[in-house]
């Protein structure tokens, strides 16, 4: 097991590399090659953290080696593709497509996602991780994607607000960032697990107040989700934040049209 210090220092430095991403497809991204990079640096962020995982499950020279070699492997074949394709996407000027901006998303999320796992399996060992609901639950129920990842979102917000996008809109995101940040099961604390469900159903409820169509029903189900936390069922609320999470980063990128912004 590794130290929780120098555990917060490496999450503090791949939060930086997440959110220079987030910067980067905001503010830099404008054709296909943008879009090829932005994929290559999600997809090996992803296999690097899927091959820690792999050792850490089970450390040895074998698993080791396969950690490397899948990072390996993967960069080789998807940089050769690129060089095979850069002609042609560099002359592609069609608008960017949404389904980008979902994939996207997507990747965002399950980065962070595997950043729960691969941290939580160096903190506590691989004891906990006992059958494949233990294993969604373990890893997504951990400060190692909650924090982190509440971090990436604010930041995505911020720098939408100081862009000077539509602010009325994106005030009715706030709750959710809030619900975020109290995730009623993620201590073995009652008050804890008290306090956070009663702040987490007065925040979906003001964030259903103030949102549009869609996000009240987001909102609605976040609220029942967080009354699942009341009987214990941890998988429910994490993952219908880790959806809602896909959709936040997919409505800021396509509200505020983040790709084609001159």
């Amino acid at each position: 097991m590794v130290s929780i210090y120098l555990l917060s220092i490496l999450a503090g430095v791949m939060v930086v590399a997440i959110i220079g991403i987030i910067y980067f497809v905001e503010n830099v991204m404008r054709n296909y090659v943008h879009v090829f990079f932005t994929y290559f640096a999600l997809i090996m962020m992803a296999l690097m953290l899927l091959g820690a995982i792999i050792y850490l499950y089970s450390p040895s020279e074998l698993t080791l080696g396969i950690a490397v070699g899948i990072n390996m492997v993967f960069m080789i074949v998807i940089l050769g593709y690129f060089f095979a394709i850069a002609d042609e996407i560099e002359e592609k000027k069609n608008p960017i497509s949404n389904i980008h901006r979902y994939f996207i998303a997507l990747m965002l999320v399950i980065n962070e996602a595997l950043m729960g796992t691969t941290f939580t399996l160096a903190q506590f060992g691989n004891n906990i991780f006992s059958s494949p609901l233990q294993d969604v639950s373990s890893s997504l129920d951990s400060i190692w994607f909650f924090y982190p990842m509440m971090i990436e979102m604010l930041s995505l917000f911020i720098i939408a607000y100081v862009n000077n996008y539509d602010n009325d809109k994106l005030m009715m995101l706030i709750p959710f960032i809030g619900i975020t940040s109290f995730p009623p099961l993620l201590f073995n604390i009652n008050a804890w697990k008290m306090s956070s469900i009663i702040i987490d159903i007065a925040l979906g409820i003001l964030g259903f107040m103030k949102s549009e169509k869609n996000w009240k029903l987001i909102y609605s189900v976040l609220i029942l989700s967080v009354l699942t936390s009341t009987i214990s069922l941890k998988p429910v609320f994490c993952i219908a934040i880790a959806f809602t999470m896909v959709y936040y980063y997919f409505f800021i990128f396509e509200k505020y049209k983040i790709y084609t912004k001159k």
